[in-house]
């Protein structure tokens, strides 16, 4: 989609706060070419929180112009691909820092990526939230399921310690839709289970105060902030935690 775009179009603002579509350019290129290697690695600035420090990276990315970011994205997309279908067990085992953002796994960076790209297309890039217009095909499950795992994942290490601190019973986000998951969240985030399920309900949901349910799409846009919860979420059980919890919840 990115190729299709006019030379005057990539000074457009973007839905993300201070950025251009030239910038969200430069954010995915830094993110998937900076880990198949086709960029030199680049420490965030010391004392940034993580976001702060990734706004710093995309917009001194952004000196290069759009055709030599969209060249080296179309290199990078493949070679990410073959990296992540065969990693070498030192990759394999690998936990990879992301400063205030906390510390995963190099595996799960298949999903960021997935995540990073999917998010900021269909719901920073295009309209309505966006403000290019053009058809693209609806967002297949597998991304966003990709994109799912991503976030939650994220909870124990991403949220605020309000959140944390609010989370004194479990929780379970009960993903619907045709690739249902169970996200159960312990205790003050302590752990999350994401569990793949034949109905959106996941085995622990019994043993929560709440649970959440909201479609795949849904979730993406509420978890990151983007669009409001309500609307987009039906709560059984205690609905007032859920809602006093949940006002806390962020990931990215």
């Amino acid at each position: 989609m990115f190729e299709t775009l006019r030379d005057d179009e990539w000074a457009l603002p973007c839905a993300c706060p201070g950025w251009t579509l030239h910038t969200v350019l430069a954010h995915l290129t830094s993110g998937i070419a900076g880990i198949t290697g086709l960029l030199p690695p680049e420490p965030p600035p010391p004392g940034l929180e993580f976001e702060a420090a990734t706004d710093v990276q995309a917009r001194a990315l952004t000196a290069r112009p759009p055709a030599e970011l969209l060249a080296l994205l179309r290199t990078a997309g493949p070679a990410a691909s073959a990296l992540f279908g065969a990693l070498p067990p030192a990759l394999a085992s690998r936990q990879i820092s992301m400063g205030t953002a906390g510390t995963y796994p190099f595996p799960s960076f298949a999903d960021a990526l997935t995540f990073d790209a999917t998010c900021h297309l269909r719901w920073d890039v295009l309209a309505p939230r966006g403000p290019i217009q053009r058809d693209l095909p609806d967002v297949d499950p597998a991304r966003l399921s990709a994109a799912v795992r991503w976030l939650a994942g994220g909870i124990p290490q991403m949220t605020t310690r309000s959140f944390r601190d609010l989370l004194t019973d479990p929780l379970t986000i009960a993903i619907t839709g045709p690739d249902p998951l169970s996200i159960h969240i312990a205790p003050h985030a302590q752990r999350v289970e994401i569990t793949p399920t034949s109905n959106g309900t996941g085995p622990a949901a019994g043993t929560s105060r709440a649970t959440v349910r909201a479609s795949a799409q849904d979730f993406v846009l509420w978890a990151t902030g983007r669009e409001p919860r309500q609307g987009r979420t039906e709560v059984l059980g205690d609905v007032a935690y859920a809602d006093r919890v949940l006002e806390e919840l962020r990931v990215y």
